[in-house]
């Protein structure tokens, strides 16, 4: 592992897997008790029907548009817009109160890969510095959140989300973000993601070196990954050989 001074991840189907075959029940889980927190100020949403459909045509209207001009959404502006539009005029602090109380229901959703600890464990003890970088529409302080949570926080000092940052996987800014945070020059870094498109190419336009973790065989691109691994328990070795 000789001639690399850092390591970043990807987050989602690398470090962490969402059960995205659950989103209506992940969605349910995450506005009921915001909704039950707003009858408590006082505020007077609609019906919860009424309610969790406007949460939902938000997320997708967000998702689509973020899509479209290749920015990252703002998920926290878009929901206290919504909150507006129905009536109750929340504040930024009400806001981010509302987006933790959505954190401990959803992590039943997550579920962290079996090897991560080991592997970072053992990258750490080698003296690397670790970060990652990841799309994600959530805000980076309730990511953070959930990282605690599963006590993976303190592995990574170093964490850039799209979210936050508003450039997204594969735009090179969202990658020398976070080298110029880890204070490592781009060809002293590799960049461990399970997406072609997304991860090995856009790492490779900030000047690092990318490990495709290539869990089904598919590759969503055309660039090519200077390493290759089937499991996440591959990279330590990997980079050592």
């Amino acid at each position: 592992m000789i001639g690399f001074e850092a390591i970043l991840f990807d987050l989602g189907d690398t470090i962490v897997h969402f059960e995205t075959s659950r989103a209506r029940q992940f969605m349910e889980a995450a506005t009921r008790p915001v909704y039950e927190r707003l009858l408590e100020w006082g505020f007077h949403p609609p019906a919860y029907p009424v309610y969790l459909r406007g949460i939902k045509w938000t997320f997708v209207k967000s998702y689509l548009w973020s899509r479209l001009v290749r920015r990252e959404t703002n998920l926290l502006g878009a929901f206290t817009k919504l909150h507006h539009r129905l009536g109750m005029d929340v504040t930024h602090e009400q806001m981010r109160e509302l987006t933790f109380l959505c954190v401990p229901p959803i992590r039943q959703f997550f579920t962290v890969d079996p090897h991560a600890e080991r592997v970072i464990g053992r990258l750490s003890r080698a003296g690397f510095k670790l970060g990652l970088v990841s799309n994600t529409f959530f805000p980076g302080f309730a990511i953070d959140d959930v990282l605690r949570g599963e006590g993976l926080l303190d592995a990574f000092p170093v964490r850039v989300y799209s979210s936050d940052v508003r450039y997204m996987k594969p735009h090179r800014r969202i990658f020398e973000t976070a080298l110029h945070r880890l204070g490592v020059r781009p060809d002293r870094a590799v960049y461990v993601g399970d997406r072609i498109d997304k991860d090995v190419k856009g790492s490779a336009r900030a000047g690092m070196r990318s490990m495709w973790l290539a869990r089904n065989g598919k590759s969503q691109g055309r660039a090519t990954p200077d390493f290759i691994v089937r499991d996440l328990s591959e990279v330590p070795d990997v980079l050592r050989a």
